[in-house]
């Protein structure tokens, strides 16, 4: 066992050099200012974001084309090329971490509010389709049984979809239940 001297605890309120923790309060930094209340111009959002979107892109050394459009003021960002599925990953997950990360970095860059869709190779219409006829199936079949099905957790973007699609059916309603991430829809025979 050494002999060495043990340093005794700092005070709470002081760092190790004797300076307080909590310094004067440094002035804002560009993203801590304030968002306009003003809604992005579309334009102006696909623009930022496709120049985004392409920068992450060669920072990951994927070869991808970019390329946007507006429908009724709805900004989309689409990215096509081979051997992208790292950009989609799980059940879209991925996907869905690109667009949030996206969204926000042309939040920060135009200072307002923005609604933006980044899609990936049509991912998300298959998605879309694929859950609408899914979710049509179990409807019928807790319909045919007379009981209620409860589905995986998924995102709120997929239980719209699901929500959607039994609204169409008659004798079966759905909701959601639990807390995101565990959130999901259940299905029940009325």
């Amino acid at each position: 066992m050494t002999d060495q001297p043990e340093t005794p605890p700092t005070p709470p309120d002081e760092a190790p050099n004797d300076e307080p923790l909590n310094p004067e309060p440094s002035p804002p930094l560009a993203t801590e200012t304030e968002v306009s209340p003003e809604p992005a111009r579309p334009e102006d959002v696909v623009a930022t974001a496709e120049e985004f979107v392409t920068g992450l892109l060669e920072a990951m050394g994927l070869e991808a084309e970019v390329s946007h459009s507006i429908v009724d003021d709805n900004a989309s960002v689409d990215v096509t090329g081979e051997d992208l599925g790292v950009l989609i990953g799980r059940r879209g997950q991925t996907l869905d971490a690109l667009q949030e990360l996206t969204r926000t970095a042309v939040q920060r860059r135009l200072r307002t509010r923005v609604r933006l869709m980044v899609d990936v190779e049509g991912y998300r219409a298959r998605r879309r389709d694929s859950l609408a006829d899914y979710a049509r199936s179990i409807a019928e079949r807790a319909k045919s049984r007379g009981t209620e099905i409860e589905l995986e957790p998924m995102s709120s973007w997929d239980r719209k979809i699901v929500h959607d699609a039994v609204s169409d059916i008659e004798g079966v309603v759905s909701f959601s239940e639990g807390v995101d991430p565990n959130r999901k829809v259940v299905i029940r025979a009325e």
